[in-house]
């Protein structure tokens, strides 16, 4: 399925969308993330696998560690947010008002990999998705939506 507007191109680069997250996000959200692909109304984030990120116990199958939920969580949280300021461009103020999160299997050991869209454009409210995936693997593990409310910087 097509985003809103599909046509729209970005206002802002990967690259730009990556110092987003330098310049607009406090230290402790910055995990390495890379932002990879900025398409219309879409982005893909990569969150490179650290040994921190992980839960601290072994997944119940015993089949070894995977992330941390939260830390899932706020990588969705990011992905969004990142993708909402590619689409509108650095002017903008995007906030959270809503997430919800479906954990769908467990994250495994690997990079993991954000593909978010934005499905409704208002003109305040922004609905968003997002698929979360271990690299290299095409189930997800967790399925994220979210609306950010979007203001104006001053």
């Amino acid at each position: 399925m097509n985003s809103p507007a599909s046509d729209v191109i970005p206002v802002l680069s990967a690259e730009a969308a990556q110092q987003t997250i330098t310049i607009n996000l406090p230290p402790i959200d910055h995990h390495g993330e890379v932002v990879e692909n900025v398409g219309p109304n879409s982005i893909r984030v990569r969150l490179p696998y650290k040994a921190d990120f992980m839960g601290a116990e072994p997944w119940q199958d015993g089949s070894g560690q995977v992330f941390s939920g939260p830390m899932v969580m706020g990588f969705a949280d990011t992905a969004m947010y990142c993708c909402v300021m590619a689409a509108l461009g650095s002017d903008v103020i995007p906030v959270m008002t809503n997430l919800n999160i479906t954990f769908l299997r467990p994250a495994q050991a690997t990079d993991l990999i954000a593909e978010a869209r934005i499905v409704r454009r208002g003109s305040r409210l922004h609905y968003l998705e997002c698929w979360l995936a271990s690299d290299g693997d095409h189930q997800p593990c967790a399925h994220i939506t979210s609306t950010y409310r979007v203001a104006k910087r001053t």
